[in-house]
């Protein structure tokens, strides 16, 4: 269950959210086996009736690893006051669920998430196709490891070129995860996933010195190692999977 609960941040890489606004929901929903296309059909009448002017949904399908075939349906934009608020419809809202969707489900899960707009890159370009790793953080060294998230982004800003002109990811934070810190970054791929070719930028040769390169112009050799170390000994777990979003199952 924990796994889908994971993949439901991906929804929330469309659309960058103001600082108060930055509060995504994510539902995880499998299809029961034999009734893809039915929930398929069966959402798409419920985003059409009950998320069409408000609370709008983007929906994502997962393509790869453990959570392949499920999907991810995302409100994105809130508050935490919006919270408080319940739909006027909520009844006819919960009714529609539970006879068209729900029985179709095999599983379902839900999360909040907060969008880190100072720990994201060039959030501005836009995408339909993603990599997603989800990394399990240890609690005692989480604020060490955004701090040296917050450095690499200094250090990404000064690099140029066709590859990084391009790159781009969201940073995503899980929250009421207790003891065990969530983060989950959304690379997006403004050109599909045949941008993932080694050479579609240019050798990859001359891509990845770089990065290390001006890390060690800006902070230094010792700086480098120590940053090695963190990020490899923070993780506990790290996860990965693509995914696209579903632009004839989201609201419109």
């Amino acid at each position: 269950m924990k796994k889908i609960i994971f993949g439901l941040l991906t929804v929330m890489t469309v659309t960058v959210y103001a600082q108060k606004t930055d509060l995504s929901t994510v539902n995880s929903v499998k299809p029961k086996l034999g009734q893809k296309m039915a929930f398929e059909a069966a959402y798409k009448l419920h985003i059409a009736k009950f998320h069409k002017a408000e609370e709008k949904m983007n929906v994502f399908e997962i393509l790869s690893g453990p959570n392949n075939g499920r999907y991810l349906l995302i409100n994105g934009g809130r508050t935490f006051a919006s919270m408080d608020n319940e739909r006027a419809d909520a009844a006819a809202h919960s009714f529609d669920l539970d006879k068209g969707f729900f029985p179709l489900l095999e599983e379902t899960s839900n999360a909040t998430f907060r969008y880190l707009d100072s720990l994201s890159f060039h959030p501005e370009i836009k995408a339909e196709k993603f990599v997603c790793n989800v990394r399990h953080i240890k609690n005692s060294m989480l604020d060490d490891y955004r701090k040296e998230l917050a450095r690499g982004i200094k250090v990404l800003g000064k690099l140029k070129g066709p590859f990084w002109d391009n790159y781009s990811f969201n940073l995503y934070q899980q929250l009421w995860t207790g003891n065990a810190p969530v983060l989950i970054t959304v690379r997006n791929l403004k050109d599909g996933f045949k941008s993932l070719e080694d050479n579609y930028y240019g050798s990859m040769i001359d891509v990845n010195p770089s990065y290390k390169d001006e890390y060690i112009r800006t902070y230094g050799t010792l700086d480098w190692d120590k940053r090695i170390k963190l990020l490899d000994e923070a993780v506990e777990k790290h996860e990965q999977y693509i995914m696209k979003l579903r632009k004839d199952l989201s609201s419109q």
